[in-house]
């Protein structure tokens, strides 16, 4: 009989992203066939009460409502914030809308169609949504939806999941943020020498960390925080369109016109190569496009740029009408970085076996890219929000097994593996650093926080219903379990392997750095965390919350600081170069003398995976030159302070 015990072995890690969701409703009665359905609520307040719920009501499928059911799992929009928007002022949700009163609500309960939130709303209780009513749940703490779970009442036949789907890189370390809890003591007067009153306070999940062998540029996104994405064209594409109604940064949706080429799963990129976003840099470039034009992509890190096409690409997570005649809403597994006009032209891509459909494709022997993915990767005023799903189990029996392939998860059978199955959500990047040693894999190690932590209660739903009502994602089981899905999650076949620093290239002070031997670029965001007081006087809740205390324990804000780089590189030095910059404390601005780091995978194709990591504006910090001991070579380990990093590269994702 083989251990039951829990092990590393048996403990899967997969990466979500985070996007908000807009509700727009309509009045219900009398849509036409194929025309896009829109959702209703209804509102029930109870007097003096503290809380309200939103009941849903219609949905299709493939949107994010289908008969009335959110396509969540229960509990785990628990901590997300909700607005309420009204498009004329008029509707029947007018009292509530946020640009007009600036209320927030905090959901503190979620069940398949019910949502109740705290404070109680200002609209009259049993009022339904009507044309013009919109609610949107906050991106923050929220993972991207996945329209194609299934709830069910009993646990045990519930298929409920988000789209933590992607690979989290080769990770030789993972560990996810320790949940603690303030415990408050307090000694009283007159009452002996011990604690007479200790009561739990707020809860904090802090301390995590992740250290991966670098094989793809997808951390530097979360490290960073925009992304700018090179214009596909129309060959390969599944389809062409424009947008009906303009796009603002921070949206996870967008109205589309008419087209019937589209489905869950499929890729938009919006072309806006008319349009530019400034790089942070001293650069003093106009944003000009075309050959020898000096904006990214058309000009690179090699001869500088100041600005960036606001072209970006993202997954379509859920959408709204069948009918081409109509127009139709999508939504996104990320909010957009940039503003869209109306009739910005977009297109269809999709991942394939191969090569169709725009899909990046890596040969087997020459490690060439068929459709390689170009992007840049630079600072912006947020950093992207994440979430991780994080399973453990005591053998490899259960949901999705290798051994049976099928579904069996109830408790105390013999196919149980008594898993434990927990989101951490609201994540987000508090500091990071990229290293490597000759002859060494490049390395990037990340240190972050969560705001909060859902897990999968259904085995304590009763003897009757419980299971695992949650379904972990297995990479290799039921999430890149095909080349197609391996794509999807972002480690397709043949790029696993990690970058080598003795394939890199590394400029500095205007010249090639033949003899550096170690490199070490570091970056902080100075994320804070806030808990605000949101507290609710609900009852306390049972065993089965996914979500202890409402969410109200938690921090419910995270907030981006200043941003901080440091580089240091050690060197063995054969000439004074590096003695005179020290001496004058020479700047090196607009663009003149990166440093640049370049690594390329090993192959013979001439488009194969590349990451080129510029670092703009910086001065030497020190550079002392030593006398060693053993009469040896002299190595210098030089410190700069840079201003600003940008990452470009050739890949095989389509959004990182």
């Amino acid at each position: 009989m083989p251990s039951t015990v829990y092990k590393g072995d048996l403990s899967e890690v997969t990466l979500g992203k985070e996007a908000g969701l807009l509700l727009t409703s309509a009045n219900s009665a009398g849509h036409a066939s194929g025309s896009p359905q829109t959702f209703t609520w209804v509102v029930a307040t109870v007097a003096n009460a503290n809380t309200s719920t939103l009941t849903l009501q219609n949905g299709i499928a493939n949107s994010p409502v289908l008969a009335g059911k959110l396509r969540y799992p229960e509990g785990m929009l628990v901590g997300s914030t909700l607005t309420f928007h009204s498009s004329n002022g008029t509707s029947n949700f007018a009292a509530d809308d946020f640009t007009r009163t600036g209320i927030s609500y905090n959901i503190i309960a979620f069940t398949a169609s019910v949502i109740t939130v705290t404070p109680a709303l200002k609209t009259a209780h049993a009022e339904v949504s009507d044309t013009g009513d919109s609610l949107y749940i906050n991106s923050l703490g929220t993972p991207t939806i996945d329209v194609g779970m299934t709830h069910a009442t009993n646990a045990d036949a519930s298929d409920e999941t988000i789209l933590a789907d992607q690979f989290i890189g080769l990770a030789a370390t993972v560990k996810l943020p320790d949940t603690k809890n303030e415990i408050k003591r307090q000694h009283v007067v007159g009452i002996g020498r011990d604690v007479v009153v200790q009561v739990a306070g707020k809860q904090q999940n802090e301390g995590g960390t992740i250290d991966v062998m670098l094989n793809s540029p997808r951390w530097f996104y979360y490290a960073l925080g925009r992304e700018s994405f090179k214009d596909r064209g129309a060959s390969g594409a599944i389809v062409s369109g424009t947008l009906a109604v303009a796009a603002s940064a921070g949206d996870c949706h967008l109205t589309l016109s008419a087209l019937t080429s589209i489905a869950v799963g499929d890729y938009i990129s919006i072309e806006d190569d008319s349009n530019f976003a400034e790089v942070p840099g001293d650069d003093a470039s106009t944003q000009t496009t075309g050959t020898g034009g000096t904006s990214w992509p058309d000009s690179t890190a090699a001869t500088g740029f100041k600005f960036t096409e606001t072209n970006e690409i993202r997954r379509v997570v859920a959408l709204n009408g069948s009918n081409s005649s109509v127009t139709k809403m999508v939504w996104l597994d990320d909010p957009l970085h940039y503003h869209h006009v109306i009739g910005k032209n977009f297109r269809i891509s999709r991942y394939d076996t191969g090569s169709a459909n725009q899909s990046p494709d890596v040969d087997s022997s020459t490690l060439l890219i068929t459709n390689p993915s170009q992007r840049l990767l630079y600072s912006g005023w947020y950093v992207p929000s994440f979430c991780l799903e994080h399973s453990i189990r005591n053998r490899d029996v259960g949901a999705y097994s290798f051994e049976t392939g099928a579904l069996t998860n109830q408790p105390s059978s013999s196919s149980d593996a008594k898993t434990l199955t927990r989101v951490f959500r609201g994540c987000k990047v508090k500091d990071w650093a990229l290293s490597a040693d000759a002859d060494a894999e490049v390395k990037l190690s990340l240190n972050f926080d969560a705001l909060s932590v859902y897990t999968d209660t259904g085995r304590l739903e009763g003897v009757a219903n419980d299971g695992d009502r949650y379904t972990a994602h297995r990479m290799f089981e039921n999430t890149g379990n095909t080349p197609i899905n391996r794509k999807i999650a972002g480690i397709a076949p043949y790029t696993q392997k990690p970058y080598l620093f003795y394939n890199g290239v590394i400029k500095a002070f205007g010249q090639q750095m033949a003899r550096v031997t170690k490199f070490n670029l570091t970056g902080k965001n100075n994320i804070k965390q806030h808990w605000t007081i949101r507290g609710t006087d609900a009852a306390t809740g049972a065993v089965t919350e996914q979500v202890p205390f409402a969410g109200t324990r938690f921090p419910n804000l995270s907030v981006e600081g200043k941003t901080e780089y440091d580089l240091s590189m050690t060197v063995i030095i054969d000439d004074p170069l590096l003695w005179h910059e020290l001496r004058h404390a020479k700047e090196h601005v607009k663009g003149s003398n990166p440093v640049e780091l370049t690594v390329t995978k090993q192959g013979t194709g001439p488009t194969r995976e590349q990451i080129i990591i510029t670092i703009d504006d910086y001065i030497i910090e020190e550079a002392p030159i030593p006398v060693p001991e053993d009469k040896g070579v002299l190595t210098v380990e030089v410190k700069l302070k840079p201003k600003h990093v940008k990452v470009e590269s050739f890949d095989t994702l389509f959004h990182c």
